[in-house]
């Protein structure tokens, strides 16, 4: 099977799971940003991990042929962004997202849900 299926495969997983916990165990996300927030070591960590794995991917696949690959490619730079963000500016999107996002996590669950599903059932 070759990374670009695999990558797919687990990122929809991801998102169902993610989307499920934001319906069902939403409430906790303030306290898991506070905490998460709160130890820059872990913070500048998941970074570096989230950067270094993207990177990975993307120089070796950066498919950008208008197919299904492409979608793949696009998030991983995002990913690629957010370890970016979590190195060099992680009090600004810790503001970001307690301001902004907090209020509609159910809108994401259920679109994190659709999402992976429609990932995990390509090819």
């Amino acid at each position: 099977m070759e990374i670009t299926l695999i990558v797919t495969k687990v990122l929809g997983v991801y998102l169902v799971i993610s989307g499920l916990f934001l319906l069902f165990r939403g409430k906790t996300v303030p306290n898991l940003l506070k905490d998460f927030f709160g130890h820059p070591a872990f913070v500048y960590l998941t970074g570096a991990i989230l950067l270094f794995l993207s990177t990975i991917y993307l120089i070796d696949n950066n498919v950008w042929d208008g197919t299904w690959k492409t979608v793949i490619t696009v998030f991983m730079w995002a990913v690629f962004a957010k370890g970016v963000g979590y190195m060099l500016f992680p009090e600004l999107l810790h503001r970001i997202v307690s301001k902004k996002l907090l209020g509609a996590l159910n809108l994401y669950g259920i679109i994190a849900i659709f999402a992976g599903l429609a990932l995990y059932s390509i090819v």
